[in-house]
């Protein structure tokens, strides 16, 4: 474990897994649930020559955009911090939709920088952090800290703008399984439940973090467009095929096709990734044999995407299923993953595809589904 940090170093980022109350109240015996926030996940990075502002997959932001959240960071000391970026609203879609009007990565044109300023969107969109972890402080590192006393760091930090991570201290089951119910019913996404003496264990998904959310929400790079469909009413294409990534493999494992015709969706990919498109598979995608049979000819996409050159889009599905199917996601005894009602929810331009949900993930949650 890398007990001092070098600030601007971007560090791969801690994970969450998922698992069941029980097992959370099993392996932390008393957990912190932070509140999961409808954001982007920052990572700061401030020295005295100056701030570094990462998004979770490593890409800095463009600073230019954000005088808002500069002039909170100057609140910070040095170190290395890690936020969500939250916005205002009175829903969690508005909330998102907010931080995702005002993300703006580096390297955009200036006049492009310029026409955003001059809109007024950083007054009428603010935004600001909710601390919740820190990995270096005034120069000493952090991550081999046990959370609960990274915890006391995070909420010596806290100010206005800049408050920490809502959290309750969990001590049974029953009390997380009461607590969860209460954040369903509410106006709150989720949970993340974090065991007191962990570790921060860059780049890794454990137990240590466990997320409970609303609904199955999976993030799904597209590898794969349909395009001569009879109800395309002048859109590029109705519909997308959507991948989980296996870690393990490298590969990309196709679970569902998903309809993109709502919100201006299927204009907001083609524009962001039309020119990366193929008329072959792509070696990097795990497609069924099944698709070169006749009766399958329909869930053929008419293009293909490079999934490392693709973008990730948030999907909500009513549930999994395990069945003989024309999908590959965790392919086993002529049997893959696939979604049951599974729709386009909004792009995720703060995750890169490899930062795809992973197929190991999408076993647990089949099983959590299934309660073994």
């Amino acid at each position: 474990m890398n007990q001092n940090p070098i600030i601007g170093k971007f560090i791969p980022t801690m994970q969450p897994s998922y698992a069941t109350p029980e097992a959370v109240m099993q392996a932390h015996g008393t957990t912190f649930a932070d509140v999961k926030y409808d954001g982007y996940r920052v990572q700061l990075h401030k020295s005295k020559h100056g701030l570094v502002i990462y998004t979770r997959n490593g890409n800095e932001l463009n600073y230019t955009c954000y005088p808002d959240i500069l002039r909170l960071a100057e609140k910070l000391p040095l170190g290395i911090f890690e936020a969500e970026l939250v916005g205002e609203g009175s829903s969690h879609k508005e909330v998102f939709d907010h931080v995702k009007a005002r993300f703006r990565r580096k390297g955009i044109k200036d006049e492009t920088i310029q026409d955003y300023l001059r809109s007024g969107i950083v007054k009428e969109v603010p935004l600001s952090l909710r601390l919740f972890d820190v990995l270096c402080l005034e120069g000493n590192g952090m991550m081999s800290v046990p959370y609960e006393i990274r915890r006391v760091a995070v909420e010596a930090l806290g100010t206005r703008g800049l408050e920490p991570a809502e959290t309750e201290k969990i001590t049974s089951q029953g009390e997380l399984e009461a607590l969860l119910s209460a954040t369903f019913k509410g106006q709150q996404e989720g949970r993340v439940c974090k065991n007191p003496t962990s570790l921060y264990r860059s780049g890794q998904e454990t137990i240590d973090w466990v997320k409970f959310k609303r609904s199955e929400t999976l993030d799904l790079a597209v590898v794969g467009f349909y395009q001569n469909e009879n109800y395309a009413k002048g859109l590029p294409f109705t519909s997308v095929l959507c991948a989980a990534y296996n870690e393990k493999t490298g590969l990309y494992e196709t679970l569902g096709k998903i309809g993109v015709t709502r919100n201006g969706l299927a204009n907001e990919i083609q524009a962001q990734i039309g020119q990366h498109t193929q008329p072959w598979r792509n070696n990097k995608v795990v497609f069924s044999e099944k698709l070169d049979r006749p009766a399958y000819e329909r869930f053929v996409p008419d293009v293909f995407i490079d999934p490392d050159k693709s973008l990730v889009m948030e999907v909500k599905a009513m549930n999994l299923q395990f069945t003989n199917n024309w999908q590959t996601c965790g392919y086993m005894d002529g049997k893959s993953f696939s979604m049951r009602i599974g729709y386009a929810h909004q792009l995720r331009p703060d995750k890169s595809p490899k930062q795809a949900t992973k197929t190991s993930t999408i076993r647990t949650l089949y099983k959590l589904q299934e309660g073994e």
